[in-house]
């Protein structure tokens, strides 16, 4: 019966979405394409867009064989094709001889009259071809001129596809498809995660409707990429199944509403990262952008996978509980796998931020300046030096020496930092080294951040080492140390200084003068050695100057994902909208103001919920903070294993499991170039660049929500502990 049940709500899911984007794709003919503008999923063989004179047509020259793909007409109805071709050729040049093809078959052949702008129409009989695109092929005989070697063929402006008016218009057989799975998909991907049937139900109509709206807005942006929604969905579905699968789960109270230990939880978070390199294959397999995982990694992912598969077979007849030891070690050592290859691959890369930083302090040691004023005027996101002198000051014994040999050192140092960093955690919780807690912290530590930070030379490993030794510090009570410590990070990074906000919020009075002995003893060896002038120009010329935001894909702030609403991901200057900046700022003053109002709640300094809130600061470096780019994050893995720390004990539901998983997935692979090749095709490029930023929200929430569950301060006004009181009660139901 219940299978029944789902079968026919899947269905129902499926046809809603059917018949939503059939509706949607009767509306949005006829179609435009500006040849020359935004036309890289259209346009193939071409030259690259050029402009007229006038500064008012852009154009492409054809190659002599070029191809125009078009999304699919209607089923069964014949299209109007309009071509404009400006010829382009001079006029001491031989007419072209041009003849179009759809899908191989010869439409039409003709020459050009004259050499200036014709406008042909041509009809294109119905094609069912199981394809996005219908292919205008544009073949034509070449020229070069004694200015320009390349082979032309004509100029090609503007293309336009209108269906013929019919009495009922059909979706075409990709687009009924794409439909059918988007809402069968849809709907089974939430149920697999746990969501109730009529729950589901809804969330995938809205789901489909969402993606209707989105084509009628914007079809040539979205028509041909519909495919990659069911791409998508279908890539949760197998996430899904494989936690079910790998999961023992508990019904508590209601069958359909499982649940699982929270000691599974990096089962889930590991199964939700693999998810991520198949759905990167699936979406470069349509060729916007060509981009799939590297080779290792898909092989470390097939191992892992085949491995899995042959111990669920070979443990079908043994207790669940030592089949989850099986998969988590395996997991475990996936991960592990993983990383090595993450590091050694970083350590092949050119390093661009060490050299800022390297040739800074050897500009100084030489009689110069660490900082060029000007390239920090004019653009302080690119290749300039603006950290802190002290910073600089510990490249000063090393610029003599051979750079490369001393880029080595810095990334071995950083190597270490990783492993020292895993041990602290291990040891500050009382982890055995051999245990599935410990390798729930290797799954947590396959983190592309992390690689990054070796790849470019940065200092967030150093950080991310600083900061989990004053949570240590914090726990036990040395809170003059914790302070010095966050000093000594502020020096390298501006942003630690938040952890300030987190010491009075939990009125750490004795961290706060460790805070301030910390700078005044750093700073005053910085100045001993650097001198006053360096710190005065940083203080005067420097510091004063860095604030803004920038739209660069790298930056996965709010107020970087609200420039990308407005400015290209492509572009790595200081973002001019004041208006918008104004509002990144208030929204991330008031994600600031609520994580201060969460850690006023009273914590014991040895327990999870403390480090829970203590995680909620370093999240919002990376996420309130105006700009911060994506190796920034590295600092995350301290929230994702306090989070499993806090949750080994408790039971939570498989949705709110899946969530977390997929805010681990987001951050933890790839970087601004596992998805996007520099090419923007419109609203779904702008979205999809910022995945980052959405496992970062998804991740706030869990804090939030957990922090939520702890007492409410009795310092807080009668009614907010009210409310809260409140929302504990119903939250300690519903988790």
């Amino acid at each position: 019966m219940r299978l029944a049940r789902n079968v026919a709500y899947a269905l129902g899911a499926a046809l809603f979405a059917l018949l939503a984007m059939s509706i949607v794709n009767a509306q949005v003919w006829p179609l435009v394409i500006d040849i020359g503008g935004r036309d890289a999923r259209f346009a193939y063989g071409f030259h690259d867009p050029e402009i007229d004179v006038n500064l008012e047509t852009r154009f492409r020259w054809s190659d002599g064989d070029s191809t125009i793909a078009l999304p699919q007409p209607p089923a069964l109805t014949p299209s109007l094709l309009i071509l404009r071709l400006p010829n382009g050729r001079p006029t001491n040049a031989p007419l072209p001889r041009v003849t179009l093809t759809t899908d191989g078959r010869e439409l039409a052949s003709f020459t050009p009259p004259d050499y200036y702008p014709r406008i042909y129409r041509l009809i294109i009989p119905p094609n069912e071809r199981l394809d996005w695109a219908v292919r205008i092929g544009i073949i034509s005989d070449t020229i070069s001129t004694p200015t320009d070697a390349r082979a032309l063929g004509i100029v090609v402006d503007t293309v336009i596809l209108a269906p013929l008016r019919m009495p009922v218009i059909l979706p075409s057989l990709w687009v009924t498809l794409c439909a059918l799975s988007i809402g069968g998909l849809g709907y089974t991907l939430l149920r697999l995660i746990g969501l109730a049937l009529r729950s589901a139900f809804v969330i995938s109509l809205s789901l489909s409707a969402l993606i209707a709206l989105v084509t009628l807005l914007y079809p040539l942006e979205t028509l041909p990429f519909l495919q990659r929604f069911a791409f998508l969905l279908a890539v949760g579905n197998i996430g899904g199944l494989l936690l079910r699968l790998f999961i023992p789960l508990i019904h508590e109270h209601d069958p359909s509403f499982p649940r699982l230990a929270g000691a599974y939880v990096p089962i889930a978070m590991a199964i939700m990262w693999w998810m991520s390199p198949l759905a990167q294959w699936l979406i470069g397999s349509d060729g916007m952008p060509p981009i799939f995982p590297p080779r290792p990694v898909i092989w470390i992912g097939t191992v892992t996978g085949t491995m899995l598969l042959i111990v669920y077979v070979a443990t079908r007849t043994l207790p669940r509980n030592r089949r989850q030891v099986a998969v988590f070690i395996l997991l475990s050592l996936g991960a592990c796998a993983h990383l090595m290859y993450s590091i050694s691959f970083a350590y092949t890369r050119q390093a661009p931020d060490f050299w800022i930083l390297f040739r800074g302090a050897r500009e100084w040691t030489r009689g110069g300046s660490m900082y060029d004023i000007e390239a920090v005027l004019t653009n302080h996101f690119g290749h300039v030096f603006k950290v802190p002198p002290f910073y600089g000051m510990l490249f000063v014994p090393f610029v003599t020496m051979d750079g490369l040999m001393v880029l080595l050192g810095h990334r071995i140092m950083n190597t270490l930092l990783i492993i020292a960093t895993a041990l602290l955690w291990l040891r500050m919780w009382r982890i055995p080294f051999v245990s599935l807690g410990a390798a729930g912290l290797l799954i947590v530590f396959n983190f592309r951040p992390l690689a990054d930070t070796l790849a470019y030379g940065q200092i967030d490993l150093v950080l991310l080492f600083l900061l989990t030794l004053a949570l240590w510090a914090l726990r036990s009570g040395r809170d003059i140390a914790a302070g010095a410590l966050v000093a000594l990070g502020t020096l390298f990074k501006i942003y630690p200084i938040l952890l300030v906000v987190f010491f009075v919020a939990k009125r750490h009075w004795r961290a706060l003068a460790g805070f301030v002995i910390g700078m005044v003893v750093c700073n005053g060896i910085a100045i001993a050695v650097i001198g006053w002038d360096e710190h005065l120009t940083y203080l005067t010329q420097v510091l004063p100057n860095i604030g803004g935001t920038t739209s660069w894909v790298e930056n996965q702030t709010i107020s970087g994902f609200l420039a990308r609403l407005t400015d290209s991901p492509h572009n790595a200057t200081i973002y001019q909208n004041e208006m918008v900046r104004l509002l990144g700022t208030a929204l991330s003053g008031g994600v600031a103001l609520v994580t201060c109002v969460l850690a006023l709640r009273p914590t014991s300094r040895d327990s999870t919920g403390y480090a829970l809130q203590y995680s909620m600061f370093l999240l919002l470096m990376v996420l309130a903070s105006p700009t911060a780019w994506m190796h920034y994050e590295t600092l995350l893995i301290l929230p994702f294993g306090a989070l499993i720390l806090h949750l080994r004990e408790r039971s939570v539901s498989l949705p709110y499991a899946t969530l977390l998983a997929l805010s681990f997935a987001l951050i933890a692979y790839g970087n601004q170039w596992s998805f996007y090749d520099g090419t923007i095709h419109g609203i779904l490029t702008i979205a999809g660049v910022s995945y980052k930023f959405y496992g970062m929200l998804m991740l706030g929430g869990v804090l939030a929500y957990e922090a939520l569950r702890e007492p409410a301060p009795t310092h807080l006004p009668y009614p907010a502990r009210l409310i809260a009181r409140s929302g504990n009660q119903g939250m300690s139901a519903d988790l």
